[in-house]
């Protein structure tokens, strides 16, 4: 139970003295705090106020018909009377949907909410009259709204934040969110229940009321505190080798690569990325110069620095790349190495196939995340129990490696390395695997190898991005390889409330920017396109 500050208590102390010493001349204080409340508040305010008030043989009750009551909390707004929010509303659409607003945001003006067809609940109904707002309105049941969002990708919603999840996507009010952002006081969304104190002929025990008003609008307040997302977000396929290495050794600037967006990057809680090579100076890494053998020096690890990466899978077919000289598995543990003794977390990779299959586990904000990365286009860099590698994606090892995940952490993201290359369809092995990963437990799976975006999909409550594209690479010989998507997801504690991709297109300095209106419609139509395909 939450505790008063030592200040409150001594102005308790003080009121509870002066009814003490109330002359009998003067008009009598009450023994019993009568209060009036809506029943979700209620039981709260009685178990709060009786705590702050038996030290001083005053009771507490719940008034029945015909009291007075001397506390109310309430939707009626008066004088003094102190609120605090007990809903936050969202704009929903559904997920392919591309609107913009004039300014190209994907927001809404809370004046203009009216100007929307709106779907909402039967129940709860959202106290449009309070926020002055007449929009059209559809009403469905609750947990229909989503499926009818992804039916007409057009249409918008209204949906309390406690209903949001990631088979949505939520719309600014204004400049303000409550699923990616903290709701701040300006977010207009919301209900509020006010808690006011009725006056009172005793002054100190009018006093005393005033002082347990507050104390029951602040705890009730605290427990139903504005959100607090904590952000992860992800990229496609990085790979600071061939010309990328060349461009960053020219500049003599080994983060050069990652100037752009690393610094928005970093500001994640948890930013995560799919290493397709290996960073080491075990051997001589090519230039700009066609070859299959991806290695970068380790010097390479400062862009990873730079934008705060926290987890990279190694799980992918360059992790043993040793470029122009043969160094066994040098290249793989120095990769490993650099990145532990560099902060960030590598999975996917280890001396045996134990520590290949061996989830990183991440706490945020009390918030356990477990990551696990797993490769399927290259057997020969597989771990076994005596051989270093990379863990093998298969759809026993996965679904045994999410189950066990899931007892260790509260959120299980999977990071899978995968697929067809230069296609936006995940291939049938694709979804059959994202099918067990949803099945066994997984939250949030986010794939990558095809260096093209590929379909998104939700399968039962499990958002699967088969492919972000690029990231860092030198593949300018075609727009789609120089085009991806960085995964931004919401998630309030252990619930994931949303997910955003963010379009980028690789510069011809290797920099990955964000992508122009024009060519981020492209990029997420062909993402629209070919999720609308799966079966």
């Amino acid at each position: 139970m939450p505790r008063l500050v030592w200040g409150l208590w001594v102005l308790l102390a003080l009121s509870a003295l002066l009814l003490a010493s109330c002359s009998d001349a003067g008009p009598s204080a009450p023994t019993i705090v009568i209060i009036e409340s809506e029943r979700p508040y209620l039981e709260r305010a009685l178990e709060l106020g009786a705590e702050l008030l038996a030290p001083y043989g005053i009771k507490v009750a719940a008034a029945a018909p015909g009291d007075e009551p001397h506390i109310t909390i309430g939707q009626q707004v008066e004088a003094g009377s102190h609120p605090f929010v007990t809903r936050y509303w969202v704009v929903v659409t559904g997920l392919s949907n591309q609107w913009r607003n004039p300014l190209g945001q994907k927001s809404v003006a809370f004046d203009r909410l009216s100007d929307l067809h709106l779907i909402v609940p039967d129940s709860p109904t959202p106290p449009l009259q309070e926020w002055n707002a007449a929009p059209s309105l559809e009403v469905l049941p609750l947990d229909e709204i989503p499926d009818a969002l992804q039916d007409n990708p057009e249409a918008f919603a209204l949906l309390p934040l406690g209903s949001v999840d990631a088979r949505v996507q939520s719309i600014l009010v204004g400049s303000a969110g409550a699923v990616f952002d903290d709701a701040g006081a300006q977010y207009p969304l919301v209900e509020r229940v006010w808690v006011s104190a009725a006056a009172h002929e005793n002054d100190d025990f009018a006093l005393l009321l005033q002082q347990t008003k507050r104390a029951i609008a602040k705890s009730l307040k605290s427990e139903y505190a504005r959100p607090d997302p904590i952000i992860l977000r992800a990229t496609g396929d990085i790979i600071p080798a061939r010309c990328v290495y060349a461009k960053q050794r020219d500049y003599d600037d080994f983060a050069h690569a990652f100037r752009n967006l690393g610094s928005w990057l970093s500001q994640a809680d948890i930013t995560v990325g799919s290493l397709d090579a290996s960073i080491s100076d075990a051997g001589r890494p090519f230039g700009c110069t066609p070859t299959f053998n991806l290695l970068a020096p380790a010097q390479s690890v400062d862009g990873l620095v730079y934008a705060g990466f926290d987890v990279i899978t190694v799980a992918t077919n360059h992790a043993k790349d040793c470029g122009q000289d043969s160094c066994g598995d040098q290249a793989f543990f120095d990769t490993l190495d650099i990145l532990r003794s560099n902060g960030m977390e590598p999975v996917g990779g280890g001396v045996d196939l134990a520590e290949a299959r061996r989830p990183a586990i991440v706490e945020v904000r009390g918030v356990t995340f477990a990551f696990l990365g797993a490769d399927q286009i290259a057997s020969y860099y597989h771990a076994t129990d005596s051989v270093p590698g990379v863990a093998p994606l298969t759809e026993a090892f996965l679904r045994e490696d999410v189950a066990a995940a899931a007892v260790l952490a509260d959120v299980v993201v999977v990071l899978p390395q995968w697929g067809v290359e230069y296609t936006n369809h995940p291939t049938m092995s694709q979804q059959t695997l994202a099918a067990a990963a949803a099945e066994a437990g997984a939250d949030l799976v986010i794939g990558n190898h095809p260096h093209w975006v590929q379909a998104v999909e939700v399968i039962d409550g499990t958002y699967v991005a088969y492919a972000l594209g690029n990231f860092v690479f030198d593949q300018d010989w075609s727009t789609p390889t120089q085009q991806g998507v960085v995964l931004e997801a919401a998630f309030h504690g252990a619930e994931l409330k949303g997910v955003r991709l963010h379009p980028i297109r690789i510069n011809d300095q290797y920099q990955p920017g964000s992508a122009d209106p024009a060519e981020a419609s492209e990029i997420l139509g062909r993402i629209w396109a070919a999720s609308a395909a799966l079966p």
